[in-house]
C-alpha cells in the first residue's frame, strides 16, 4: 500500500508542478471556489455507509447490496441537486462562468456513489493492491487529460474535465477488481443499524466540512480568486505529503483496529505502533518542508508563486501533528463510538471556524495562522475526550510522538542553518545540502537515544519481513 501511495505522490507532484506553470492562479481559484461549495453536497454521497461496511463484524451479501443501492441513489440525487444549484454558486461568488463548471463537476457524485461499496469491500478484505491500482489509474488519467487540455488553452476547464475523467476510471476499476455484483434492490436485516452508524459518520463529516472549507469560502468571498489561488496551492502542498502517508496507514489501521476492539492490550499496542510509524515518517517530512518552504515553493511552482511560501509555513505547523492526531478518529470509530465521534466533530468544527473568522481579517496568512493556533489549543482536550473508556490515554500519543518531533525540529534547524551559510548551487543546491544534513542529523539523534535505536531497528526488521513476503 505504501509503495502504491508513493506512485500517487509522484503523479500528484508532477501534476502540481506542470499545471502550476501552465495555468494561472485564477484558474485554480475558480475550481477551489466550486469545490468549497460542492464539498458540502459530497458529504451525503456515501452517507458513512462505506465506513459502516468496513467496521461491521459480519457483513452479508444482502446488506452489501442494500448499501450499494443506497449509495447509488444518494449520488444520483446529489448530481441533480448540484446541477440545479449551479446558478446559486455563480451568484454567490458574483462570477457567471462558475455555473457550467459546477454542473460538470456535479457528475462526479453519481460516479463515486456507484463505486462506494466496491471500494469499501476492497478495503475490508485488505485487498489494497487492487484498490490502489484503481485510484492510481484514475489519478494518471486526471493528470494527463488536465495537462493536455491546459496546453490547448482550456484554462480552468482542464482541471474540471480531468477530475471527471479520473473519477470515471477509478469507479470502473473498482467494479472490475471487486467480487461483489449487485442484484435488484431489496431490504436486508440489520441495515438500520448500519445506516445509524453511517449517519453519525455523515454528521461528523458535515460539521467537519465547515472548518475544512470555510477558509476557502471566506478568502474567496473577501479577498478574491487570486489570493484564494495562493492559499489553495499552499494547502494542497501541505496536504499532499500528509494524505499520501496517512491514507495507506489509516486504510490498514481501521479494519485491523476494528478486529482488535475486544482485546485491550493488543489494541493499545497496535495503536502505539501505528502512531509511532506515522510520527517517524510525517514529522521529519513536514519539518524539512517548513524549514525550506521558500526554496521548495520556488523550485516546485515557479517564481510567480513565491507568495505561497509564508502561507505554507503556517499551514505546515498544523500538518506537523495532524497525521498522528487524526488517529483519534479511528480509535472512536473502530470501537463503535460513532456518537462520540460526531460530538467531537461538532466541538472541533466550532473551535476552528471561530479561528478562521478571526484570521480572515489578515487574509490568507491570518487564516493559516489561526488554523495552527486552534489545532494546538484543542489537541490535549481532544485526546482526553477521544480516549475515554478505551485502552488508550493521552500519554500514549505524546510518548510516541516525543522523539520524532524533537529530532525533526533540531534536524530541520541544523539543515537550514547549514544551507544558508554555504549558499551553493542556487536553490536546488541549497535544498540538496539541507536535505543531506537534515537526514544525517535526524539519524544521529534517533540512534543516540536508546528508544530511538530500538524503534529504528524494529522498522528495519519490518521492512525485511515485508520484502521477504513480497518475493
Amino acid at each position: 500500500t505504501m509503495s502504491a501511495q508513493m506512485a500517487s505522490i509522484v503523479i500528484q507532484l508532477a501534476s502540481l508542478v506542470i499545471l502550476s506553470r501552465i495555468l494561472a492562479p485564477e484558474d485554480f481559484g475558480v475550481i477551489a471556489m466550486i469545490t468549497a461549495i460542492t464539498a458540502l453536497m459530497g458529504l451525503f454521497r456515501d452517507m458513512g455507509l462505506s465506513t459502516a461496511a468496513v467496521q461491521r463484524g459480519n457483513l452479508t451479501y444482502e446488506q452489501t447490496n442494500s448499501l450499494f443501492w443506497l449509495n447509488t441513489a444518494a449520488g444520483s440525487l446529489l448530481t441533480l441537486l448540484v446541477i440545479a444549484l449551479s446558478p446559486v454558486v455563480a451568484w454567490f461568488y458574483k462570477d457567471p462562468k462558475l455555473q457550467p463548471v459546477t454542473a460538470l463537476l456535479a457528475l462526479t457524485f453519481a460516479l463515486s456513489g456507484i463505486g462506494g461499496q466496491h471500494a469499501a469491500l476492497l478495503q475490508r478484505e485488505l485487498r489494497f493492491k487492487h484498490k490502489a491500482t484503481a485510484e492510481t489509474s484514475g489519478a494518471i488519467v486526471n493528470m494527463v487529460l488536465a495537462i493536455g487540455l491546459a496546453l490547448i488553452d482550456f484554462s480552468y476547464w482542464a482541471l474540471a474535465w480531468g477530475t471527471l475523467a479520473g473519477t470515471l476510471v477509478t469507479t470502473s476499476l473498482y467494479f472490475v477488481f471487486s467480487d461483489f455484483r449487485p442484484s435488484s434492490p431489496r431490504r436486508a436485516n440489520g441495515i438500520r443499524e448500519l445506516i445509524g452508524f453511517g449517519a453519525h459518520v455523515t454528521g461528523f463529516e458535515l460539521v467537519n466540512y465547515f472548518h475544512r472549507n470555510l477558509d476557502n469560502v471566506l478568502i474567496g468571498r473577501f479577498w478574491g480568486a487570486v489570493e484564494l489561488g495562493f492559499y489553495s496551492r499552499a494547502y494542497q502542498m501541505m496536504m499532499l505529503p500528509i494524505n499520501s502517508l496517512r491514507a495507506p496507514i489509516n486504510a490498514v489501521a481501521f479494519p485491523v483496529l476494528s478486529k482488535l476492539k475486544d482485546d485491550p492490550t493488543e489494541f493499545r499496542r497496535y495503536y502505539c505502533q501505528i502512531a509511532s510509524l506515522l510520527a517517524f515518517i510525517s514529522m521529519p517530512l513536514m519539518a524539512f518542508l517548513i524549514a525550506n518552504a521558500r526554496d521548495v515553493v520556488h523550485v516546485a511552482l515557479g517564481p510567480k508563486w513565491d507568495s505561497v511560501a509564508p502561507i505554507f509555513v503556517l499551514l505546515g505547523v498544523t500538518g506537523f501533528i495532524q497525521p498522528i492526531a487524526s488517529l483519534r478518529g479511528l480509535v472512536m470509530l473502530s470501537t463503535g463510538r460513532s456518537v462520540r465521534y460526531l460530538a467531537w466533530g461538532v466541538a472541533n468544527a466550532a473551535a476552528v471556524s471561530i479561528a478562521f473568522c478571526i484570521g480572515t481579517v489578515w487574509g490568507p496568512i491570518g487564516v493559516a495562522a489561526a488554523y495552527a493556533v486552534s489545532n494546538y489549543l484543542i489537541l490535549y482536550p481532544s485526546l482526553i475526550f477521544a480516549f475515554r473508556d478505551t485502552p488508550l490515554k493521552p500519554v500514549d500519543f505524546f510518548s510516541t510522538a516525543a522523539l520524532p518531533a524533537c529530532a525533526s525540529i533540531v534536524a530541520a534547524a541544523v539543515g537550514r542553518l547549514a544551507s544558508d551559510h554555504f549558499q551553493i548551487g542556487g536553490q536546488i543546491g541549497s535544498l540538496t545540502l539541507s536535505l543531506a544534513i537534515f537526514c544525517g542529523a535526524f539519524a544521529v539523534i534517533c540512534t543516540v537515544v536508546p528508544s530511538g535505536r530500538r524503534t529504528v531497528l524494529s522498522y528495519r526488521n519490518l521492512a525485511l519481513v515485508a520484502l521477504r513476503k513480497k518475493t
